[in-house]
């Protein structure tokens, strides 16, 4: 299936949340001293079988999906059996008790109560799924633009079972780069049981099956891909950096947050100088009716649950977009006369976020 990004780009259009929602939910997180969210992992946050899972810096933080209430904090940090040096990911499958997260080179297996079940080792991919059977699917970065495979898919003694090559070769000055990410971005994700991984400079989205990638969404750039002399490992080390990432904000780069029939693409330019002013554009496309647009306003009209605007930052489950909304910022846009349910109303300055959770259409 391939999505007109470039013609959706001239296509803009209001879109209300009736057009593409089935129901709008606003979930305050329940502010206790030992469920307090600080850097939250927005890309990684998950909603499976009745709870939100929030990756931060305080741990796996589990919060009830429609009350926002604490339940438990999965996980701590520290070196031994269950403990996690860092939080690099975590995985919730819809159904099942399980509950991954991903550590360095271990992945962590426990009950969704909490209860540590198991820990395996793994390659150490930037970003991890965990497939069927406890097989470890990793995505290995092309840090250095020579990288020979770029997906593994390993058991749990980490003996490798199938590779995937590496095809996308470029020099990088020195040898070695940290490619840049955005907070929206996700290379592997699932959907109805499938995994899918897109890499980092490739317009192409693939279904990872045990023994091949079989291509699943293009995204037909045109004018607006990135040209590979402007890619970001050769700019940022160039004496004509400032020259070269003018240029770029001329591209686009888009993350993908797939539905069963809508297709979210928030995008920005490929212009990093100013990460902290960086922000998003929307463009939806209808996998039924092959229309791709750009959302007007770079919000989507909130016609169903008070008038916030929604602007969504994360997919958390196969149908379900969230909003990361502060609360500064929603007493701010009270104040401008935005209209938000009662009860979020009397939220202090240091409580716990609330999610805006949009259920989406699926047919």
């Amino acid at each position: 299936m391939v999505i007109p990004f470039e013609s959706g780009v001239e296509n803009v259009k209001p879109v209300k949340l009736s057009d593409i929602a089935e129901k709008v939910a606003f979930v305050p997180l329940e502010t206790t001293d030992t469920s307090l969210v600080a850097r939250q992992m927005l890309s990684q946050i998950r909603l499976a079988n009745g709870c939100i899972y929030v990756p931060c810096s305080e741990g796996l933080l589990t919060f009830d999906e429609k009350t926002g209430k604490f339940l438990r904090r999965i996980s701590r940090k520290g070196q031994g059996p269950g403990e996690y040096t860092s939080i690099r990911g975590i995985e919730i499958y819809e159904g099942s008790e399980y509950v991954y997260l991903f550590s360095g080179e271990k992945v962590l297996t426990f009950q969704s109560d909490g209860k540590f079940l198991t820990q395996y080792s793994k390659p150490g991919g930037w970003a991890t799924s965990v497939m069927l059977d406890s097989l470890c699917l990793s995505f290995i970065i092309n840090h250095t633009g020579q990288q020979e495979y770029r997906l593994l898919i390993t058991d749990e003694r980490a003996d490798t079972l199938q590779r995937f090559p590496q095809y996308d070769r470029f020099e990088v000055p020195g040898g070695f780069n940290w490619l840049y990410h955005h907070t929206l971005e996700r290379y592997l994700y699932t959907h109805k049981d499938e995994h899918v991984f897109r890499d980092y400079y490739c317009d192409t989205l693939f279904t990872v099956k045990p023994d091949k990638l079989v291509p699943r969404l293009r995204l037909d750039m045109g004018k607006y891909g990135l040209p590979k002399d402007l890619r970001l490992e050769p700019v940022m080390m160039s004496v004509e950096r400032n020259n070269a990432l003018a240029k770029a904000r001329n591209y686009y780069r888009p993350s993908v947050f797939e539905g069963g029939r809508f297709v979210l693409m928030p995008y920005t330019t490929w212009d990093i100088s100013q990460p902290q002013n960086i922000s998003f554009q929307y463009l939806l496309f209808d996998k039924r009716t092959g229309e791709c647009l750009k959302i007007e306003n770079d919000a989507i009209v909130n016609d169903m649950v008070g008038n916030l605007p929604f602007r969504p930052v994360a997919r958390v489950a196969d149908n379900v977009l969230m909003a990361w909304l502060e609360v500064p910022y929603l007493q701010e846009q009270m104040e401008k006369g935005i209209q938000l349910p009662v009860e979020l109303k009397r939220m202090k300055d240091d409580d716990n976020a609330v999610l805006m959770l949009v259920y989406l259409k699926n047919e």
